[in-house]
C-alpha cells in the first residue's frame, strides 16, 4: 500500500519529520548512555560490585543471564575508562559476551560461537616490548586450552589455533594481552608495562600512597600465604632476610622467645639491655609495642611497612629514632563467604652447641690439671666411668630431653556484601620445649567489620585478643632466669653423677639440688599468663560537597594482665652407696640408698602470686585529603591531633613454710606475719599530646614532594621541656617519566632524597620530678648524734628539670629502578647524626656528698651505612621463578661523650664505634724450653695475672706503662685496639618458584665481615665436660703444637681464660638456610572439591643448615652451652572452603 494514498502530501512530510526528530533522539539518549563518565574505584573486588558502582553512577540497569556472565569473577584493577562503553567493553573482553544499550538499560548477552567445527590454522606472529625488541620467553596460549607456546630468541612464535579463537600472551612485568584469531597471516604484537606493582599501595605514616610515588626509604612486604607454613611463634622471625635494613635476630628454641628487631645501625651508645633507639610498631593506624607485633599471626597480618629514613618515620615524632613498622591487618572483602583452615606440626632438634669431652676424656683431662693429685681420678674410677655408655658417662641431658614440638592451627573467615564486609581469624599455638615444664601457648582471635552506612560514611570495628600462657622450671621462675641455665648444667654436669636411681629416684650430687628435678617438677612450678583484649573504632565520612575530602575519628583501648604465679620446694634426694678413691663410683641401685637428704635450693617453701595490670587508649581526629587537578597535579594531605595514655600497677603476695600441708595454694602456707610479706611496684600513668601533618605532592607522576610534621607533647618531661617539634621532607624525581628517557633497558627509575628530625623519649619518666628514696630499708635517718640509723625519709638523687628526649637528624638518598624487564634495584646511603644523648656525666664528688647525680642530655654520636636490594622474576610457560638480594652495612662513631680525667688514651671514646674491640696484644704460645728461656732472657720483668709465663703459656706484648714506657708488667696500659669496627655485612637471598601448583620457596641468612670471641670455651670448671679441644688441642709436652695453651685448673690463675686478645677472635662469617617451604596444590574437579575449593599440602623446614668460617659453634651463639637455635620439621594441610 501507497502511503500517499492514505495522507495529505503536508502531513506526510509532518510525519517524516516527526520519525526523524524520534529516530535522532532515541540516537542522542543511546549515545549519552554510552558515554556517560565513570569513575570506579577498589581493587579485586567481584565483578557484581563492579557492575553496582555503575548502577550508581549512571542510573543504568545492567541486565544479564546468570549463565552467560560469571559476576564472581574477580575484578584485580579497575578499568582506567572514562565513559560506560569503554568501561563495559575491559570488564568484559576475553569473554564471549556484547553489550548493547537500549531505555536505560545495558543488556549484556552471550555471543553464540562460531567456531565450532572450524579448522584449525597456524597462527604465526612476533611479540615486542614498548621500545620494540623483541621479547623472549612470552607465553602464547590459546584461551581455554593447555594448547601454547613461547616466543623464541627473535620474538617470534608459531601455533595451531582455529579461526575466532583468543590468543592470551603474558609475560612477568607486562600486562596480559588477547588477540582474536582471524584471518591474519602474521601477528605482530606489543606488549604493554604492567603498573601494578608499582601501583601497589603503601601504607606510609598516617596514609597510604603509591608504590611508584614513594619519596622516602621504605620497605614493604605482603604476607603470602607460603609464609603461613613457617613453624614460629613470633611474627618478627617472618622478616628475616626480607628487607634490607631490617634485622632480626635468630631466637634459641626457648618456647615463646621472641627475637630482637632492629632498622638500621643505632646511634646511641646505650647498651642491648636499655633498649637503645627501640622501634615503634604501629598496628591498623594504633601504636603498639614489640610484644603485640611478635603475638600477631601469620594469617591475621595483610603487609608490613617499614620506615627507615627519618622522612617516613618522624610522622610518629619522639618515638621513631629507631623506625617503624607498620602492620596492616586482614579486611573483608565483598563476596561470598571464604573459609581457609591450615594445621601445621613441626619437630625440632639441636644445633650448633660446641664439642664437648666424654667422661673419660673429663677425667683424664681433670688428672691433667689438677692442682691437689690426691683427688685425681684413679684407674678403677676411669675403668668404670668407661663402661657407661661407651665412655661417655652419664648424660644428664639425655636423660630428661623432649624433642620439642609445635602445632599450629590457624582460621580465617572473610567476605561480605557491597555494604558490609567482614574478616574474623583465630589461631592456637602449642609448643613444648626440651623440658616437659617447658610450654608455651598462643591464643589469637580478631574480627574486623568495615561497614558502608550511607555512600558517604564507612565505619570500621576491630577487636583482637591475645592470651599467652608459659610454663617455666620452678628454679628459672624463682631467679627470674631464663632456661638457659638449667640446660647448661644438664650439658657439662660432672659425667659420672647419675640424675635419677634404677627406679627414677633423685640422686644426690652433693650440691643443693638436683638438675634433673627441675623436669619433673619436684622444685615446684613456675607458670605465667598474658591477657590483652583491644578493641578499635573508626568513622569515616566524605564530604559529598568537596570532592577528596573526608574526615575521621578513630578511637582504641587495649587492656593488658600478666599474672604469674610460682611455688617453690625442696626435694628429697637420695644418698646412696658410692666407692673409689674419690667416691666417683655412684650406685644407682635402690637397695644401696643410704638415707635421704633434702635439697636447699630454696631457704624455705613457698608460694607467691605476682599481678601486673594496665591499659592504654588512643584517640585521633583525621581531616584527609585527595585530589586531582588537570590529570597531572595530585594532592594529598592528612591533618590530625592524637591523644594516647597508658597506665599500670603491680602487685604481689608471698607466703612461706607449709606447717601441715605441702600443697600449692596459700591456705596450706603458714600465716604468721614473719612468713607473709606482700608489694609491688609504683603505679604509673604516662601520656602524650600529638599535632601532625602530612603532605604529598605529585606532578604528572614525575616530580613528587612530601612533607610532615608532628609536635609531641610527653609526660616524661617537666612542662618547660615537654614539646618537641618534629620536621621531616623529601622529594623524587622519576626520571623515566620524562619524554628524553629511553626505556629500552631501564623501565623505571626513581631518584630520591630526604632530611628528618625524629625523636626518643623511651629515657624513663618523671626523672625531672623530686622523690624519696623507695626501697624495703626504711631506715634512712640519723638523729642527734647517735650514728644509728632510724626510721625516715630521705630525698632520692638530684633531679633534671631540663631532661628532654634524645634527637635524630637524618639524611637519606635513594635510587629505585626497574630494569631488563624481570629486574629491581633499590639502593640507600644513609646519614644519622644524634644529639642530647642521655647520659650520667663524669663528676668526681666530695665523699660525704650522698645523693647520686642526674642524668644529662649532652652526648652526640653519628652512624651511617647502605642498604641495598635487587630481584629478578621471571617465567617459561608454566614454570615462574625469582629471586631477591638483600644486603645492608652500617657503623656508628661517637662524637662526644665524657670520660675521666685520668683516662687512658684508649678509654676515651669519642671518635670510636660501639663495636670497637679492645684487648691484650697476643704474641705466641709458649711451646718449647728455648723459646721460654729465650722469651725471659729479653723480658726479665714479664708478668701477667702476677705470673711468670712457663711452658704452654699464652703471652702478650708489652707496650707501655704508668710512666709511658713498657716496664714488663702486662696490665691495662697495654691494651691495644683489636678492631675499629665490627659491624657485619648482614644480606638476605630469597630464591623460589612454582610448576603446576608446585611451589618453592627458600630464605637464605647471614653475616659477613664480624669477628666473634670464642672465649667462652674457656669457661668452666674442670670436674665438668669440657669444651673437647681441651683434651687433644691444647698444649702438652707430648703435644707442644696444639692451638690451645695450657689448661690449668679453675682455681689458679691463667694466661688465657679472663682477658681478650686478637688469639681469641675468629671471623664469623656466616650463611643459614633460614627456611625453605614446599607446597603442592591439589588438582581441581577431583572428589574432595565437592567439600573444599582448595586443598593445599606443605612441608617447611626452619634453621636447616648453617655454613660458618667459625667452627667452634653456631656463630650466633653468645656462648658455646648456650641454648641452641633449634631445627625444625613442618608439615600440614591448608584448605579453603
Amino acid at each position: 500500500m501507497n502511503l500517499s494514498n492514505l495522507m495529505p502530501r503536508g502531513n506526510r512530510e509532518k510525519l517524516s519529520r516527526l520519525l526523524c526528530v524520534t529516530a535522532l533522539s532515541t540516537c542522542s539518549v543511546f549515545a549519552y548512555a554510552q558515554q556517560q563518565q565513570v569513575k570506579l574505584t577498589g581493587s579485586n573486588l567481584p565483578l557484581k560490585s563492579v557492575f553496582k558502582q555503575i548502577e550508581k553512577q549512571t542510573d543504568l540497569s545492567i541486565d544479564y543471564r546468570s549463565q552467560d556472565v560469571d559476576d564472581s569473577r574477580i575484578v584485580k584493577q579497575m578499568p582506567k575508562a572514562t565513559t560506560v562503553q569503554q568501561a563495559m567493553n575491559q570488564l568484559l573482553a576475553g569473554t564471549d559476551c556484547v553489550v548493547t544499550f537500549s531505555n536505560g538499560h545495558i543488556i549484556i548477552k552471550k555471543q553464540a560461537s562460531n567456531t565450532t567445527n572450524q579448522q584449525s590454522k597456524l597462527v604465526k606472529g612476533t611479540i615486542v616490548d614498548a621500545t620494540g625488541m623483541p621479547v623472549i620467553g612470552a607465553n602464547v596460549m590459546v584461551k581455554g586450552t593447555t594448547n601454547g607456546t613461547i616466543t623464541d630468541m627473535d620474538g617470534n612464535f608459531s601455533l595451531e589455533a582455529p579461526v575466532g579463537a583468543t590468543l592470551v600472551v603474558s609475560y612477568v612485568g607486562y600486562s596480559n594481552q588477547e588477540i582474536k584469531v582471524g584471518n591474519q597471516k602474521n601477528l605482530s604484537i606489543a606488549l604493554k608495562e604492567d603498573s601494578e606493582a608499582l601501583d601497589e599501595l603503601v601504607v606510609v605514616g598516617y596514609m597510604t600512597q603509591k608504590k611508584a610515588s614513594l619519596t622516602g626509604a621504605v620497605a614493604s612486604m605482603k604476607m603470602e600465604e607460603n609464609l603461613n607454613t613457617i613453624s614460629t611463634t613470633s611474627a618478627g622471625n617472618l622478616l628475616a632476610g626480607k628487607m634490607a635494613g631490617v634485622n632480626i635476630g635468630t631466637t634459641s628454641g626457648i618456647p615463646g622467645n621472641n627475637p630482637e628487631i632492629s632498622i638500621r645501625t643505632t646511634s646511641s651508645w646505650k647498651e642491648k639491655k636499655y633498649n637503645p633507639q627501640p622501634v615503634t610498631y604501629v598496628i591498623d593506624g594504633v601504636v603498639r609495642d614489640a610484644t603485640d607485633f611478635n603475638n600477631l599471626s601469620s594469617n591475621e597480618i595483610e603487609n608490613i611497612s617499614v620506615l627507615k629514613d627519618a622522612a617516613s618515620a618522624a610522622i610518629y615524632g619522639s618515638r621513631s629514632s629507631g623506625g617503624v613498622i607498620i602492620v596492616t591487618t586482614k579486611k573483608g572483602k565483598e563476596g561470598k563467604p571464604t573459609i581457609n583452615y591450615s594445621y601445621g606440626f613441626s619437630v625440632d632438634s639441636r644445633t650448633g652447641n660446641q664439642d664437648l669431652t666424654s667422661g673419660v676424656q673429663t677425667a683424664e683431662l681433670y688428672n691433667r690439671v689438677n692442682p691437689t693429685p690426691a683427688s685425681n681420678w684413679t684407674e678403677e674410677e676411669i675403668a668404670h666411668i668407661r663402661s657407661i655408655n661407651g665412655g661417655w658417662g652419664y648424660n644428664q641431658l639425655d636423660a630428661v630431653w623432649q624433642n620439642p614440638t609445635t602445632q599450629t592451627h590457624n582460621l580465617s573467615v572473610s567476605g561480605g556484601s557491597d555494604k558490609i564486609r567482614y574478616f574474623g581469624a583465630a589461631s592456637y599455638v602449642k609448643q613444648e620445649g626440651f623440658l616437659k615444664p617447658m610450654t608455651f601457648d598462643k591464643y589469637n582471635v580478631r574480627l574486623n567489620v568495615t561497614a558502608d552506612v550511607t555512600n558517604d560514611l564507612e565505619v570500621y570495628v576491630g577487636f583482637s585478643l591475645n592470651n599467652n600462657k608459659t610454663g617455666r622450671t620452678a628454679t628459672d621462675g624463682h631467679d627470674m632466669g631464663w632456661p638457659n641455665d638449667t640446660y647448661q648444667k644438664l650439658r657439662i654436669w660432672q659425667p659420672e653423677q647419675p640424675v635419677f636411681s634404677d627406679s627414677g629416684k633423685l640422686m644426690d650430687y652433693g650440691w643443693i639440688g638436683n638438675v634433673g628435678a627441675r623436669v619433673r617438677g619436684d622444685d615446684g612450678y613456675h607458670h605465667e599468663t598474658f591477657l590483652k583484649p583491644q578493641a578499635t573504632f573508626k568513622a569515616t565520612y566524605k564530604f559529598p560537597f568537596l570532592k577528596g575530602m573526608s574526615a575521621s575519628v578513630q578511637y582504641s583501648k587495649s587492656w593488658t594482665h600478666t599474672a604469674k604465679e610460682g611455688f617453690y620446694t625442696n626435694y628429697d634426694m637420695a644418698v646412696t652407696k658410692k666407692s673409689g678413691a674419690n667416691g666417683r663410683i655412684i650406685s644407682t641401685r635402690d637397695e644401696d640408698i643410704l638415707y635421704w637428704k633434702k635439697s636447699t635450693w630454696v631457704n624455705k617453701d613457698y608460694i607467691k602470686k605476682t599481678s601486673d595490670w594496665g591499659d592504654d587508649e588512643q584517640l585521633n581526629f583525621y581531616l584527609n585529603y585527595s585530589n586531582t587537578f588537570n590529570d597531572v597535579h595530585r594532592l594529598d594531605a592528612v591533618l590530625l591531633t592524637e591523644w594516647y595514655e597508658g597506665y599500670n600497677s603491680q602487685v604481689y603476695g608471698a607466703r612461706e613454710t607449709f606447717p601441715v600441708y605441702l600443697y600449692d595454694q596459700f591456705w596450706a602456707a603458714s600465716d604468721a606475719r614473719q612468713d607473709t610479706y606482700g608489694g609491688g611496684d609504683a603505679s604509673k600513668r604516662t601520656g602524650r599530646m600529638s599535632y601532625v601533618g602530612q603532605f604529598n605532592y605529585s606532578y604528572a607522576d614525575k616530580y613528587l614532594l612530601s612533607f610532615s610534621f608532628r609536635e609531641d607533647g610527653s609526660m616524661n618531661f617537666a612542662p618547660s621541656q615537654r614539646w618537641g617539634f618534629f620536621p621531616a621532607g623529601s622529594a623524587a624525581w622519576v626520571l623515566s617519566e620524562e619524554s628524553f628517557f629511553n626505556k629500552k633497558w631501564i623501565q623505571f627509575m626513581k631518584i630520591r632524597g630526604s632530611v628528618g628530625l625524629t625523636g626518643d623519649d623511651s629515657v624513663g619518666g618523671w626523672q625531672w620530678m623530686e622523690s624519696y628514696l623507695s626501697n624495703s630499708d626504711t631506715k634512712h635517718a640519723y638523729f642527734g648524734t647517735d650514728p644509728s640509723k632510724n626510721v625516715g625519709l630521705t630525698y632520692g638523687k638530684v633531679v633534671n628539670p631540663n631532661l628532654t628526649w634524645e634527637k635524630a637528624l637524618s639524611y637519606d638518598l635513594g635510587l629505585d629502578m626497574n630494569f631488563l624487564d624481570h629486574w629491581h634495584f633499590t639502593g640507600d646511603y644513609w646519614f644519622r647524626k644524634s644529639y642530647d644523648i642521655l647520659d650520667n656525666r663524669q663528676a668526681t664528688l666530695p665523699t660525704t656528698y650522698s645523693r647520686d647525680m642526674p642524668a644529662e642530655n649532652y652526648g652526640k654520636m653519628n652512624a651511617q651505612g647502605i642498604d641495598l636490594e635487587v630481584g629478578y622474576q621471571g617465567s617459561s610457560k608454566d614454570f615462574t621463578y625469582h629471586g631477591n638480594l638483600t644486603l645492608s652495612y652500617g657503623w656508628n662513631e661517637i662524637k662526644y661523650k665524657d670520660y675521666a680525667e685520668n683516662a687512658q688514651w684508649i678509654d676515651i671514646p669519642i671518635g670510636t664505634s660501639t663495636s670497637r674491640i679492645v684487648g691484650y696484644d697476643f704474641d705466641k704460645i709458649i711451646r718449647t724450653q728455648e723459646e721460654l728461656d729465650a722469651f725471659n732472657a729479653a723480658n726479665p720483668n714479664y708478668t701477667f695475672n702476677g705470673m711468670k709465663p712457663q711452658l704452654g703459656d699464652i703471652v702478650y706484648k708489652d707496650h707501655t706503662g704508668p710512666d709511658g714506657v713498657a716496664d714488663g708488667i702486662i696490665d691495662d696500659w697495654d691494651r691495644v685496639v683489636l678492631r675499629d669496627r665490627n659491624f657485619p655485612v648482614i644480606y638476605g637471598l630469597n630464591l623460589g618458584g612454582s610448576w603446576k601448583g608446585l611451589s618453592l620457596d627458600m630464605m637464605f641468612s647471614g653475616e659477613l665481615g664480624v669477628d666473634k670471641s670464642y672465649r667462652s670455651i674457656a669457661g668452666n670448671v674442670e670436674w665438668n665436660r669440657m669444651y673437647a679441644g681441651w683434651y687433644d688441642d691444647s698444649w702438652t709436652p707430648d703435644n707442644p703444637d696444639a692451638s690451645l695453651p695450657r689448661m690449668v685448673s679453675a682455681n689458679v690463675p691463667s694466661s688465657y681464660r679472663d682477658k681478650d686478645s686478637q688469639f681469641w677472635f675468629k671471623k664469623a662469617n656466616f650463611m643459614r638456610l633460614k627456611y625453605v617451604t614446599l607446597s603442592y596444590d591439589l588438582p581441581k574437579n577431583q572428589f574432595y572439591n565437592k567439600l573444599f575449593d582448595n586443598v593445599r599440602l606443605f612441608v617447611s623446614g626452619y634453621n636447616l643448615f648453617c655454613w660458618s668460617s667459625f667452627k667452634y659453634y653456631d656463630p650466633q651463639l653468645g656462648g658455646g652451652n648456650d641454648y641452641p637455635i633449634m631445627r625444625s620439621f613442618n608439615f600440614g594441610v591448608d584448605v579453603k572452603f
